[in-house]
């Protein structure tokens, strides 16, 4: 297997057993009372007699997986520390919130679940904990490790030149979303084949119905075609070029036909009137909401969708997820179905109770704490759990197997690689019909060289 990707199955047990900051101490609060020299474990209080009053501050992405699970997690975990209070902050902007908090060493929280790309930007310049000796070592309250709870892929994602900055948080399939009950009704069948979607799209535009709808504020969420072409068009040796990338790929790996064949399916999507009039001005709710009013029979998503319009979503409605299927010239001919590792909780250094904040994220990586994610989410944590005796829907019920069925796809890039499209955001420029996909690629190949030097520069400043 290839060190830099995460293909194969996720095994998540999640799949066979059936993502954000307050502000620092101040000085208005006591600082850590065992000073960082005695631990407290995920399953107990601290060691010391006397323990004095502590507030964590946890930070966290506010997204479709709402904050449920982290007001759980305050109740349960100030129940077993009692001289700890959780202070909460959740933001659907705690991503961009943090970034100058953690730059500048002030207002830091003390926990901080956001994108996990951060861990690449944060771990190795030094802002966050190195939490490899706990993620290896500690054990939860059933014996194992984190390392031994979360699956090879996972632990394989998690670490950054070497070492480990935190715990994963959540994984999601990212397919195409269809409306079951519209299926049902026109007799219609999800297809095997981007032939057959072909045809499938035909007959819904007959039946005056947008096959497609997508938020074009926030383009990113048609990326699984894309990174599904990667691998059907360009096979495993494509993927090893573009997320390990050596010097002499540049810049020549972004001329590859691989990328041709994969962007030329989203124009095709473009220029054929795929998708709803007006997607290019909805969000991700606008589109969202278009869909569950059947004005379009597919949407591109992720499995945080249900949880995330669970106010919105009709009774009665019935959806599933579905991978991306392959044309007849594809390398690999198979269904791909995309899994996010959607983003991990870390300690940033300038935390001033670190052992408290090793023992919440120790906390946040029990069994319980996976269970209950799921129940109050409908969506998987990035571990391996069973969901035995849980109440989860249907639509839960396909993301779990459509993981488990089709051949999954996690891009993980290496930190001198430069991504899948270096000189421009390509979903954007097709999607919107600004650019073709010739200009597209023209514009990453005199691109990448300098993005390149600019890559490692960093890299070499750290």
């Amino acid at each position: 297997m290839k060190r830099n990707m995460l293909l194969g199955t996720v095994v998540l047990m999640v799949l066979v057993g059936l993502l954000a900051g307050c502000g620092g101490n101040g000085g208005n609060e006591p600082k850590n009372a065992n000073n960082g020299n005695e631990p407290i474990t995920a399953n107990g209080g601290n060691n010391s007699e006397e323990k004095e009053p502590e507030t964590l501050k946890v930070a966290f992405f506010q997204g479709g997986y709402g904050d449920s699970w982290f007001k759980w997690l305050k109740e349960e975990f100030e129940k077993e520390h009692t001289n700890v209070t959780v202070e909460l902050e959740g933001s659907p902007k705690m991503n961009e919130i943090l970034q100058p908090r953690i730059k500048s060493g002030s207002n830091v929280p003390d926990v901080a679940f956001v994108d996990a790309s951060f861990m690449k930007m944060w771990g190795p310049s030094g802002k966050l904990v190195d939490f490899t000796e706990t993620y290896k070592n500690e054990k939860l309250p059933d014996g194992k490790t984190i390392e031994q709870s979360a699956d090879e892929l996972v632990n394989q994602s998690m670490t950054v030149l070497g070492k480990i900055y935190g715990v994963p948080w959540a994984a999601s399939p990212r397919g195409i979303v269809y409306n079951v009950g519209m299926f049902e009704v026109n007799g219609w069948e999800y297809p095997t084949t981007w032939e057959e979607m072909e045809t499938l799209v035909g007959k819904i535009k007959a039946k005056g119905i947008a096959p497609f709808v997508y938020p074009g504020k926030y383009p990113g969420y048609v990326q699984p075609v894309g990174i599904s072409g990667y691998l059907q068009y360009g096979g495993l040796d494509f993927l090893e070029k573009l997320t390990n990338t050596k010097e002499e790929d540049i810049p020549g790996l972004y001329g590859d036909n691989a990328i041709k064949r994969s962007y030329s399916l989203i124009e095709q999507m473009v220029q054929d009137k795929w998708f709803l009039d007006g997607s290019l001005a909805l969000n991700h709710t606008e589109s969202q909401m278009e869909f569950l009013r059947g004005n379009a029979a597919m949407i591109p998503n992720g499995g945080w969708m249900e949880n995330e319009m669970k106010d919105a979503i009709p009774d009665g409605f019935k959806m599933r997820m579905a991978p991306i299927p392959p044309a007849q010239d594809a390398v690999v001919k198979e269904s791909i179905i995309p899994v996010d590792l959607l983003g991990f909780g870390g300690i940033p250094s300038d935390s001033k109770h670190i052992e408290t904040a090793k023992a919440f994220l120790m906390f946040a990586s029990t069994e319980e704490a996976n269970r209950k994610f799921t129940e109050l989410t409908g969506s998987a944590k990035a571990m391996k759990y069973s969901v035995d005796g849980l109440d989860i829907t249907e639509f839960t019920k396909s993301c779990i197997e459509v993981t488990s069925t089709y051949k999954n796809l996690t891009l993980n890039y290496e930190p001198q690689s430069i991504g899948e499209s270096p000189g421009i955001d390509a979903y954007a420029a097709l999607l919107s019909g600004q650019k073709t996909v010739q200009q597209v690629m023209d514009t990453n190949v005199s691109a990448a060289p300098q993005k390149w030097k600019d890559q490692q520069k960093v890299l070499n400043s750290q």
